[in-house]
């Protein structure tokens, strides 16, 4: 009797360490046995990377995982079964699709559609995308790559000889200098700036206030008044002027006399003459004009 109860002991030990085994494992996956989560079921062509508790992802969010994946032999696609999380919410219009990182395992991630529109209800079918193999893509890209390593090999040639060549050298310390009197430009252009402009700013709001001031002084000035005046003193002028001609021209007076009568101009020319005369014998007999002595005797 103690033999058969040592042996039920053992038995209900091995099934309670079978259950409780079950039960990590299932963990481990990342399964719940004791919750209400929603199911989804999602066709696709391709699950390469995708295995059973693979993580859903929603906008970098887990919101479930791949409960179960299997073969439909009608439409010869994949069908994966979804257990979502029944707080989250998916509305129609949703698409799965696969990324799978270089090192790191496949992930199905869902993208939302319009959020205005009616939801996914429990166990209604949603359409995925193939996942992208980047090791078929990196093989495809190897032959361009391949193609391009002769070009790229030429052009760190090329490069080489340039940075190599003297002239480089050349050329940057002529641009070294160039930018040291850009800089002696910019400070003398700085300095001028903040020293000489201000003057001349200054001098030249100045210069815009006197003009201001004989502008204003201007426009007090009668300027009417004196054109007016010059009007008239034009006026006076004239007059006179004709005045000068009628009289120059005239016989009546003695400027018209003096310049049109020719008997005066021969008596003005007569007395000249008798007046150098006159000088003439001054000048070589002045004893009979001029009479002096020390001793008051005159001379005969």
């Amino acid at each position: 009797m103690k033999g058969f109860t040592k042996e039920i002991k053992i038995a209900v030990t091995a099934i309670i360490a079978i259950v409780i085994i079950y039960a990590g494992i299932i963990l481990l996956k990342g399964l719940n046995l004791f919750n209400n989560d929603k199911e989804y079921t999602v066709i696709m062509n391709n699950v390469t990377g995708l295995s059973i508790s693979s993580d859903v992802l929603a906008n970098g969010l887990k919101v479930g995982y791949v409960k179960n994946i299997s073969y439909n032999n009608k439409n010869q696609k994949m069908a994966l079964t979804l257990t979502i999380t029944p707080s989250f919410q998916m509305p129609e219009g949703t698409s799965v699709f696969v990324t799978k990182e270089m090192l790191g395992a496949a992930k199905l991630n869902l993208d939302l559609g319009d959020t205005n529109g009616n939801l996914l209800q429990p166990g209604d079918t949603i359409y995925g995308e193939s996942p992208v193999d980047l090791m078929a893509a990196a093989g495809e890209m190897i032959p361009q790559i391949e193609a391009m390593l002769p070009k790229i090999d030429s052009i760190l040639t090329s490069l080489n000889n340039l940075v190599s060549d003297p002239a480089l050298a050349a050329t940057l310390h002529n641009l070294e200098h160039t930018t040291a009197n850009l800089r002696s430009s910019s400070d003398k252009i700085n300095s001028l700036l903040g020293k000489d402009v201000p003057k001349m700013v200054a001098s030249a709001n100045n210069t815009l206030q006197n003009a201001e001031t004989l502008t204003a002084t201007l426009n007090r000035v009668d300027i009417e008044g004196i054109a007016n005046n010059a009007n008239q003193t034009i006026s006076n002028a004239n007059l006179i002027t004709n005045k000068l001609s009628t009289a120059m021209n005239s016989k009546d007076n003695s400027l018209g006399m003096l310049l049109n009568d020719n008997s005066i101009s021969v008596n003005l020319d007569s007395t000249m003459r008798n007046a150098a005369l006159l000088l003439e014998d001054l000048r070589l007999h002045p004893k009979r004009y001029v009479h002096f002595s020390i001793f008051g005797k005159k001379d005969k």
